[in-house]
This record gives C-alpha cells, structure tokens and sequence, in this order.
C-alpha cells in the first residue's frame, strides 16, 4: 500500500514538474545582442538582434552622416540592419544608435576604425642632460600628430622640460640649467585614447646631473 502511495505522489510532482516547464514563457519589452560594436574602415553592413515583444523602431541618434539605416524597424525578435561608409580619416568615429519600443528605449554605440591604428614608440628609455641645460632629440615612432596626445610629466618636469615637439621621427626638447644643489629627474608621459577605447601610450625618463 505504502508503494502505492509513493508511486503517485512521485508521478503527481513529475506532472506538476512538466506543467511548469510548459507555462513558462520569456518576455522582454526591449533588449539588444550587443551593447557596442565595432567595424573596420572599409564601407560595412551590420545587423543587430532586437528582441522584443513589441513593436519597435531605431533611430541613427546623432545624425551621424556616416550611418545610413538600412531596416529601422520590426516587430517582435528581428533585425535592425545598419550601414556605414569608408572611414577615409586616420581617426576613429563613434555614434549612438536608439531602440524604442513602448515606454522603453535603448541605446548601442557604433564605432568604425580609421585608416590608421594608432602607434607611440619612444625608442630611447631614458636620456641625459648635463646641468647647463641642452636641446634634446630622440627617435620616435608614431602615426600621431602630438596634438592628439596627452602629454604628463612626473615631478616638476613641466618647469624646466619645455618646448616639446615631434619633427618628424624625433622627439625634441629643451631643458633648462639646473639651479637646484641636486641632479634632478622626470619622465614625459605620451598617451591617445580614441573613441573606441583604443590606446597608445610611452613614456620618457629625463635624468639631468646637479650643478
């Protein structure tokens, strides 16, 4: 009798077990595959998976003139197509793209490469300057214009390291006389960030003997 009673109450959980595997059900009001996507330079088309239980539409946020919407639109699971155009630049470009659906909204970042990827190679680790101060020049190489980097300098280096400037596979500078009682030391931090989070970075150690 007992096994009886353990027989159908085993079968009665598998069935109540099997009920509620076959009610459950996914819903989202909007939800995307990605949250950033990157392409190369050349002209590309891409698709983004938009899952929903509504309808829905994109919209190219910026204006971007680069992004043409192919498929902006959809109802339920479906894709949103994009294009874009060459990156002719050097730089990196990034724009936002916006779903709505309802209430709801949600955005992508889509970003395109330039024709370049970014390189700074100070070849030299450190260099010296005797305490009368000098003109320095030490070989670099880089695909960037000084202008787009940040430039940092550890210490006080900023008070007597001056004149920086890239010509071209040179780094120059100047370095001005030594007052101190003490020979004196900095390091000249070179760094780019693009949009895409891409960076490049080196750094230069100025050792100059006290007077």
């Amino acid at each position: 009798m007992n096994r009886i009673i353990l027989s159908s109450a085993l079968i009665t959980l598998l069935f109540i077990g099997c009920s509620k595997k076959d009610d459950f059900t996914f819903n989202t009001d909007l939800a995307l595959d990605s949250r950033f996507i990157i392409l190369n330079a050349p002209a590309d088309t891409t698709k983004i998976v938009v899952y929903s239980d509504h309808s829905w539409t994109m919209e190219n946020r910026d204006n971007a003139s680069w992004i043409i919407v192919q498929k902006g639109s959809g109802n339920g699971m479906a894709y949103a197509i994009v294009a874009v155009t060459a990156n002719i630049s050097d730089y990196a470009r990034a724009s936002t793209l916006l779903f709505k659906s309802g209430s709801k909204t949600d955005t992508l970042k889509l970003g395109q490469r330039g024709v370049i990827t970014p390189t700074i190679a100070i070849t030299a680790t450190t260099v010296s300057s005797p305490a009368t101060g000098t003109a320095i020049s030490t070989a670099i190489n880089t695909n960037l214009p000084l202008s787009v980097m940040n430039v940092d300098y550890s210490g006080d280096g900023r008070s007597w390291i001056t004149g920086l400037a890239i010509a071209g596979n040179n780094l120059t500078f100047n370095v001005a006389e030594n007052t101190n009682s003490a020979a004196r030391s900095s390091k000249i931090y070179l760094n780019y960030l693009d949009v895409l989070g891409t960076t490049a970075k080196d750094s230069l150690t100025v050792n100059q003997l006290q007077p």
